[in-house]
């Protein structure tokens, strides 16, 4: 199907020295000028931004209208009363925080629509004038805000018997326009942002193509019972006046936007090839060369009638989300916008087709905003994906409300902030309404129920503020197409005479070339002589005869000069016509030998058609395919970031958990630490206590003490004797298998003797490879230390033998071993022992070659040191040797008074010598 040339300058669509305002934004009525046809249209330039210093132009506020909800239950305390016609008071309830004060707000309006207000009033106050608008080329866009179930969706929407703003704006439009509409197809959506004109053949074809697909369609489709059955509505009669030059052509886009994402409602949905589901694809907001926003890729669907306009909304309407909530049984998760745009064509010269430049298109524009109400979690109770929902909905109203106060604080102040209309995607699809593209209106809803006081103050301060913001009335320069005004219905009415003078026998020679128009003056004047001496009568008529002469005089010469033109125009076509023919015949024969060319060139051209055409495809569904992905990508990163946040909340919420118990257990442990040394301190007092009265009885008594009493005394003192000579041999042996020095606190290589029953099993013996053995003398060993990086620092009496040359690592890797020069390993262990002393053990070995050509470490010597705990606290099973040779000190004291004092004998000679040596020192 052939299609016209796109205008590359101005967009299709753009009138005369005017601005596209987009999708949601249309153009402007562009009338004729001066009685004269313009040769070409002239391209059209970007207009200049809007500084401050064009304070010149008009500016019109926002009008925002007030309806108030009809409460539920008549005998119920309301919050809200309405004062006139454009003034309403807020009376905080009793349940409210703001009830305390008991300050009572106004607020005023355009205008206010109490409980009893039903929708005709509300449409002809608010959306008449916008279809008024529509109808003459301008834009306009109308919002209803309110807090959830205040009514805004009944507000605009309505029901089949009483229809709300939306379907009677449909009516309305139709009534004015459907006797002058264009056939279907002749006007086309370019999906970018404009409209081109097919021709009469080319729309016929696809009305036909249409008309056969949908009989196909029907021989098996169900009949669809989820539409409402539309034979029963009631229809608004209300009818305007439109322009009779023009055919008009009604064209419906309906769009969401849900968590941000813009959806077309009017799209078929795919297969999810993730979950498998059907789903619709988000789409992206485009701005064309003059600025102007619009949904790219919008689904636009021509509808001739309201049925038909219906039929498509509701289509939309099953789309759209919509859950239960606990405040509204059919809550909108969603701010829906449905679009009308109306495109108008004038008709030609003869007023029987319309033009076919789309250069002289106007394209107008409504736009029906339903916002979803702002909801509170407290009051709803909303969880998973409500919550997240409501959300998304509170951020775009409030980044609605941020935009709002940013223009009025510009236009008071005269300063130049930026808007924040790219934080949300329903702020940033409206810009040039803000710019000054159209009229904005707003409707704010109310529900009288004592429970929505607080948020119903919120919603008034935010519409009074929003009355304050003035939008620039948009200046549009309209130019004359140069034909008659009412060409369409003279032109009938003369035909209509022409035939009926034929019908009575007269013959009249007519060019239907000629425009039917063509008067020499206006109507004859009144040559009725209402008295005898009038005297008027006949100047008046010569008057007119002078000025008729004069007229046909001035069409005669027009007519003559146009024919001598003509001749001399036709002599110079038949000079042409003669060389033509002429050359017509050498250009035939080279033709046939072109069609040649041509018939194998158009073989390999279908070929390559063909193929073209399979690729086109495959990149089509690469491209859908990585829609898909990319939209599957960012709910997954969502959800990701939302992981990432519960993770860093719960690991916080641990580690103070953790921390609170190791406070709980230090404390714990310090306490029964406490006791324990209490526990100690009173049983070595009362062992003090009984050596102290030992010590008394003891010194004064001078008799020997018996031989059995001595014996018993000398065989407890010696029975230490065999386990310290067993320790220090145990010391000796592990001296002489280890080079390296050992601590004095380590209980199996220090010289403190060891009590009985405590001694522990020897530890094992390390492994040595016997096969590989370096000797001593081969040069300086090259050591691999091998230690935590939170070792305790060794303050040990015994520290191990300092290595030369070593290298440390907190964690072993391949490149270590293979070294050539490291021949010497050692790793370095750290443990906590019951009685709070620290082990240390030092475990070394060789590193040597192995059989594959690799290298292993044999450990074959291991080192331990023991550091006491700072609190002093020992294992009560050891004692030193300093220990033992008090206490057998003590015994000898105790046999030489216990001998002296019983039997009166004299000291034995060890006894005597052990006592002289106590006297010497």
């Amino acid at each position: 199907m052939m299609r016209p040339t796109r205008n590359k300058m101005p967009p299709p669509g753009t009138p005369l020295g005017s601005r596209t305002p987009g999708l949601l934004g249309g153009n402007n009525r562009t009338p004729l000028v001066n009685g004269r046809t313009p040769a070409r249209p002239t391209p059209l330039r970007t207009p200049k931004q809007r500084t401050n210093s064009e304070s010149t132009k008009t500016k019109d506020p926002v009008e925002v209208f007030c309806r108030v909800r009809p409460n539920e239950d008549p005998d119920a305390e309301t919050c809200i009363r309405v004062i006139s016609n454009t003034q309403i008071q807020l009376s905080p309830p009793s349940v409210s925080k703001a009830f305390a004060t008991g300050k009572e707000t106004q607020y005023s309006f355009k205008g206010i629509f109490g409980e009893g207000a039903n929708q005709s009033e509300v449409f002809q106050r608010v959306g008449l004038p916008l279809v008024e608008d529509l109808v003459k080329g301008d834009n306009g866009l109308l919002f209803t805000y309110g807090v959830t179930g205040s009514g805004k969706t009944h507000t605009m929407q309505g029901t089949l018997e009483d229809g709300g703003i939306m379907n009677r704006v449909i009516d309305v439009l139709f009534n004015s326009v459907s006797n002058q509409q264009t056939r279907k197809y002749r006007v086309l959506p370019d999906r970018l942002n404009g409209f081109e004109i097919t021709s009469d053949a080319d729309a016929a074809q696809s009305r036909q193509t249409e008309l056969i697909n949908n009989m196909k369609a029907g021989r098996g489709r169900k009949v669809n019972s989820s539409n409402p059955d539309l034979s029963g509505r009631v229809s608004e009669e209300h009818k305007l006046n439109v322009d009779e030059d023009y055919q008009y052509a009604v064209f419906i886009s309906y769009v969401e936007v849900y968590n941000n994402y813009i959806y077309d409602l009017l799209d078929n949905p795919e297969k999810d090839i993730v979950t498998g589901k059907p789903k619709l694809l988000s789409k992206a907001l485009r701005e064309d060369s003059y600025r102007n926003m619009f949904v790219g890729g919008v689904t636009e669907v021509e509808v001739k009638t309201p049925e038909e306009a219906l039929q498509t909304y509701f289509k939309g309407q099953k789309q759209r989300k919509v859950a239960q909530t606990v405040l509204n049984l059919q809550s909108s998760r969603s701010h829906s916008i449905f679009n009308i745009r109306l495109v108008a064509v004038p008709y030609d010269h003869m007023g029987e087709d319309i033009m076919t430049d789309p250069a002289v298109m106007v394209v107008s524009q409504l736009a029906l905003v339903d916002l979803a109400g702002s909801e509170k979690t407290s009051r709803t109770g909303n969880t998973g994906e409500r919550l997240a929902e409501a959300s998304k909905i509170n951020q775009s109203l409030m980044t609605l409300r941020s935009c709002i106060e940013m223009l009025r604080e510009n236009q008071q102040t005269g300063g130049s902030k930026m808007v924040p209309f790219r934080d949300s995607r329903l702020t940033h699809l409206f810009r040039n309404y803000f710019e000054g593209e159209g009229k904005v209106k707003m409707i704010v809803c109310v529900n009288p129920r004592v429970g929505d006081f607080d948020e119903n103050v919120n919603v008034m301060k935010f519409a009074e503020l929003t009355q304050e913001v003035e939008i620039e009335r948009p200046q549009v320069v309209r130019f004359d197409l140069g034909m008659t005004p009412g060409r369409r219905r003279g032109n009938q009415i003369f035909r209509e005479a022409m035939k009926r003078v034929e019908a009575e026998g007269v013959q009249i020679e007519r060019d239907d070339e000629k425009p039917l128009l063509y008067f020499l003056s206006n109507e004859w004047p009144s040559l009725e002589l209402t008295q005898c001496d009038q005297d008027d009568v006949l100047p008046r008529l010569v008057s007119f005869l002078k000025k008729r002469i004069e007229t046909r005089r001035t069409l005669c010469e027009d007519s003559t000069e146009s024919h001598s033109r003509f001749r001399s125009m036709l002599v110079k076509q038949e000079e042409e016509l003669i060389l033509l023919r002429s050359q017509n015949i050498s250009i035939n024969s080279q033709l046939d030998k072109e069609k040649k060319k041509t018939g194998s060139l158009e073989k390999r051209l279908a070929h390559a058609e063909s193929a073209n055409r399979s690729l086109n495809e495959e990149v089509a569904s690469l491209k859908d395919t990585k829609t898909l992905l990319e939209n599957d990508l960012d709910e997954m990163e969502l959800l990701l970031s939302a992981e990432q946040k519960d993770k860093m909340k719960a690991k916080q919420k641990y580690r103070q958990q953790l921390i609170s118990t190791k406070e709980k257990l230090e404390q714990e442990h310090y306490r029964r630490n406490q006791i324990e040394r209490r526990k100690q301190q009173e049983s070595q007092a009362k062992v003090m206590e009984k050596l102290h009265e030992l010590n008394q009885i003891f010194a004064g008594n001078d008799e020997n003490i018996e031989n059995g009493a001595v014996a018993s005394a000398r065989a407890k003192f010696t029975v230490s004797d065999p386990d310290l000579t067993l320790a220090q041999e145990r010391q000796a042996r592990r001296r002489s298998r280890s080079p390296l020095k050992a601590s004095s606190s380590d209980p199996r290589l220090s010289l403190n003797p060891v009590a009985p029953g405590s001694a522990r099993k020897p530890s094992s013996v390390a492994v040595a490879n016997n096969r590989h053995r370096r000797s001593r003398s081969a040069g300086v060993d090259h050591w691999l230390d091998h230690q935590s990086k939170l070792s305790v620092p060794l303050d040990t009496i015994f520290q191990p033998s300092p290595l030369k040359r070593r290298k440390s690592v907190t964690k072993i890797e391949e490149r270590d071993l293979i070294n050539s020069k490291v021949n010497k390993y050692l790793l370095t262990t750290q443990n906590q022992l019951e009685d709070g002393n620290i082990e240390t053990k030092l475990y070394k070995g060789n590193v040597i070659p192995t059989c594959s050509g690799g290298r292993q470490v044999v450990l074959n010597d291991v080192e331990v040191l023991h550091q006491e705990s700072p609190d002093g606290k020992t294992s009560p099973k050891k004692r030193s040797f300093e220990e033992y040779r008090g206490i057998s000190d003590r015994i000898a004291d105790l046999q030489e008074r216990c001998g002296q004092a019983i039997e009166g004998n004299p000291l034995t000679p060890a006894l005597t010598r052990a006592k002289s040596k106590r006297s010497r020192v």
